[in-house]
């Protein structure tokens, strides 16, 4: 037997057992109901229903795990009162079309074995009129009619294990599952943006190792040969003083590389360190008002000094700006960002542009990234990440 068939079946199988507990659901919602009446002069009576319920939904959740798949099969305590008592209520329903379902088949087996045992051994059926047994003829204009009902009796079998993960879903898992749906689709389409973010981030310090750092390496190497070279001493000095300046330059140049990298100063000196070392390093005056309590997770500290020296960068490279001001507070379990710049605006979150990579190392940390950037500015970019990711 394939595997969807088996596990159809089963599926099936699961709801007419569940169809079977329809009385003792009945049951418990007449006394639920009672509870519920009773809970308003007495604590122990809503204890009572609440456990009632508990347990009536339990025996329900692990029937729809083992034989119709659901996930997740939560505890009974993970739905409210209400929930759980429209849940049985519905289950009573669809309970109850399921036996008629099901009813419809073993009547519709029964009348067919009846019929062909009336043709095929001649016997009359039992309540048809006249003496004769049925004829071909007969058998031939129920065909039709029987083969209709049976393909609609057999649809709303295999319908009703739909109809109780649904039902299941709406009021046992209820928004917490869509909201876990919603919070990885929401993943998938970051973690996607990330990979586009991390390739353009490789090509950028590609970039910037072929058009920096080798450039100065050469310009290193060529002053060196030049001034050993050179036969007057005066002028021998002058290219060795030219070469320390451009080795100094070039330990400049890798040392940045290595920050883009990974900000070592982040985890060995702390966030406000590493933030005071990169206004100190901006192209504009840059202003910072920092109020950071306690030390976050090494991630989110990563992330934090990542959006605001990439946010420096856009403002010294696009933004023809004379001064920017950053603020970073701890509120709560949150840690908020604002860069501010008094440059051109225009910045976007298009697709491909640094911005969007930006916010894509936010939202991988649970955090979000907004930008207001009027064509004239201020540009002004928000950033809050959960302390705790």
């Amino acid at each position: 037997m394939s595997t969807p068939l088996r596990t159809t079946l089963r599926a099936v199988g699961g709801s007419v057992v569940g169809a079977l507990a329809v009385p003792a659901d009945v049951a418990v919602l007449v006394a639920a109901l009672l509870g519920g009446a009773l809970a308003r002069v007495s604590g122990r009576a809503g204890a009572a229903r609440s456990a009632l319920l508990d347990r009536a939904v339990a025996l329900h959740a692990r029937r729809l795990t083992r034989w119709l798949g659901w996930s997740p099969a939560p505890t009974p305590a993970s739905a409210s009162v209400a929930s759980r008592t429209r849940y049985l209520g519905g289950h009573v329903l669809v309970g109850l079309a399921c036996a008629g379902v099901a009813g419809l088949l073993v009547y519709g087996a029964v009348g067919t074995v009846a019929v062909l045992a009336s043709w095929l051994l001649g016997v009359r059926l039992l309540g048809s009129p006249g003496t004769a047994p049925m004829t071909g003829t007969d058998v031939a204009a129920l065909v039709l009619p029987g083969a209709l009902l049976l393909y609609l009796a057999v649809a709303g079998l295999v319908g009703i294990p739909v109809a109780e993960r649904h039902l299941a879903d709406t009021l046992l898992a209820g928004r917490g599952r869509r909201a876990l749906e919603l919070r990885v689709e929401e993943l998938t389409a970051a973690r996607a943006e990330i990979v586009a973010a991390v390739e353009a981030e490789r090509r950028r310090i590609e970039r910037d190792l072929h058009d920096g750092v080798q450039q100065h390496a050469v310009a290193v190497g060529m002053l060196i040969d030049r001034g050993r070279r050179a036969a007057d001493p005066a002028r021998r000095e002058e290219l060795l003083v030219a070469a320390r300046s451009a080795t100094e330059q070039l330990v400049a140049e890798v040392r940045d590389a290595a920050w883009r990298v990974r900000p070592a100063a982040v985890d060995a000196l702390g966030l406000r360190a590493a933030l005071e070392d990169l206004a100190a390093r901006a192209q504009q005056p840059t202003t910072l008002d920092l109020d950071l309590a306690a030390r976050s997770a090494p991630a989110v500290e990563r992330c934090v000094y990542y959006v605001v020296a990439e946010t420096l960068t856009n403002v010294g490279k696009h933004a023809r700006a004379t001064s920017c001001r950053v603020e970073v507070r701890q509120d709560g379990g949150t840690v908020r960002v604002r860069v501010r710049d008094d440059g051109v605006g225009g910045a976007r979150l298009d697709a491909g542009r640094g911005l969007a990579g930006l916010a894509a190392r936010v939202q991988a940390e649970g955090g979000t990234l907004g930008v207001s950037s009027p064509a004239g500015g201020p540009t002004v970019v928000e950033v809050r990440v959960p302390c705790a990711s």
